[in-house]
């Protein structure tokens, strides 16, 4: 037999279970022995006790029958007396050794049924837990068959989930659960690959079509634009991979963040500041303090990411509103744009989607903004919602941070 084999739970499992109840039935068989010779002894001395006692009784009789003889001779009925009690000696060693003999032949049947019995008993327990567990391991072998066969290009498999609704089986479903996360991963994990690819080639062929005109162009206004163009793209790719970088950070922390107080008002104040040019109209509705609890870079790039999408995408209007609450602080930005479907408001939360043509590569960014901000949020433990502006009828975003410091603010409310 092979040492893997040895080591099997099957093997282990028998050989305990049958050396526990070789011991077990060892002891119980000893003290059944015991308590069969005590019970033999304790009937063979009332059976002698009660012989004796007939034996005197009768020996008694004998003795008042003969009794006149007394007055011939003292020392005659002395010597009759002293005769007389042998044959009543051997009758009582003649009944002791019969019920020795007794009890030694009792105590050994017993102890000889019980060489038997024993080992038969442990031999078919030691074979019936053999045969039980390799029964119940059966579909772990199962398991760890198909288990073997499944690589990172066949997670699409799955392990078979034996019908006995058992421990077993419900690793296996567990199993299959792990499977289908795997799977899911790999295909975003592809995806994002290709999507990634695809959107760094485009940047990377300009920058090479304008690098070979401008190396054969002798006309410096067009070499001008090309440098233009050049450097748009450059700053397009260093955005895209700077934004990449961060949402794999975010994806692979699992630490505990290392949280400050942040002023949310402030930083909306900042980014209204920042795109008031790029848009006829943004304004901003807010208490003079509103303090939440995050990284004070992270919920910046929330901030920004948000206003420049609602610019991006704006008629001519952006509102900004701060409201805060004893628990929450909420951050709600809306435009007049064309608004999001609500079946796609899950949706523009992944990586480089783009919804329509109103919201194509020329106009709507990398497509990481969006994905950046809820891997924050999500990494923050709050919340965001995407919803229809009631003031402005384009999108609304709202965004939901935990407070750090109680703040009196106006009675301006999160869009609804």
């Amino acid at each position: 037999m092979k040492l893997g084999r040895l080591r099997s739970v099957r093997w282990k499992t028998t050989v305990a279970a049958t050396l526990v109840t070789a011991l077990v039935l060892g002891l119980a068989s000893y003290f059944i022995v015991r308590l069969v010779e005590r019970d033999l002894e304790g009937n063979a001395r009332s059976a002698l006790s009660s012989a004796l006692e007939s034996a005197s009784h009768s020996v008694s009789g004998e003795g008042s029958t003969d009794g006149g003889g007394e007055a011939d001779g003292g020392q005659h009925g002395g010597e009759g007396s002293g005769e007389s009690g042998s044959p009543g000696d051997a009758q009582q060693r003649a009944l002791a050794d019969a019920s020795v003999r007794e009890v030694e032949a009792g105590v050994d049947a017993a102890s000889n049924a019980l060489l038997i019995i024993v080992p038969v008993v442990v031999v078919a327990l030691g074979l019936t837990i053999w045969w039980t567990v390799g029964r119940a391991l059966r579909p772990v072998r199962d398991i760890s068959a198909q288990v073997t066969e499944i690589s990172g290009s066949t997670l699409d498999e799955r392990v078979p989930v034996p019908a006995s609704e058992d421990e077993i089986a419900e690793l296996a479903s567990l199993m299959n659960e792990m499977l289908d996360r795997l799977q899911s991963s790999s295909e975003r994990q592809r995806a994002f690959v290709a999507d990634a690819s695809h959107e760094l080639r485009s940047p990377l062929s300009t920058i090479v079509a304008a690098a070979e005109i401008a190396s054969v162009s002798p006309d410096p206004i067009k070499l001008h634009k090309l440098a233009e163009t050049v450097s748009g793209e450059a700053q397009r790719m260093q955005l895209l991979v700077a934004n990449l970088l961060d949402l794999a950070r975010l994806e692979e922390d699992r630490l505990e963040l290392d949280t400050t107080e942040v002023d949310v008002a402030a930083v909306c104040r900042d980014a209204v500041d920042r795109f008031e040019e790029e848009v006829s109209a943004i304004s901003l509705n807010c208490p003079a303090v509103a303090r939440a609890d995050g990284v004070a870079s992270q919920i910046e790039q929330v901030v920004v990411n948000l206003v420049d999408n609602a610019v991006t995408h704006a008629a001519g209007r952006v509102v900004v509103t701060v409201a805060v609450d004893d628990a929450e602080v909420f951050i709600a930005v809306e435009d007049d744009g064309p608004g999001i479907s609500p079946e796609d408001r899950e949706r523009i939360f992944e990586r480089f989607v783009r919804l329509d043509s109103s919201r194509a590569r020329s106009t709507g960014g990398i497509g990481i903004g969006l994905a950046l901000v809820k891997a924050i949020v999500d990494r923050h433990r709050g919340a965001i919602r995407v919803g229809d502006s009631t003031a402005l009828g384009g999108a609304c975003f709202e965004v939901t941070f935990q407070t750090a410091t109680y703040s009196i603010h106006p009675e301006s409310t999160p869009c609804p």
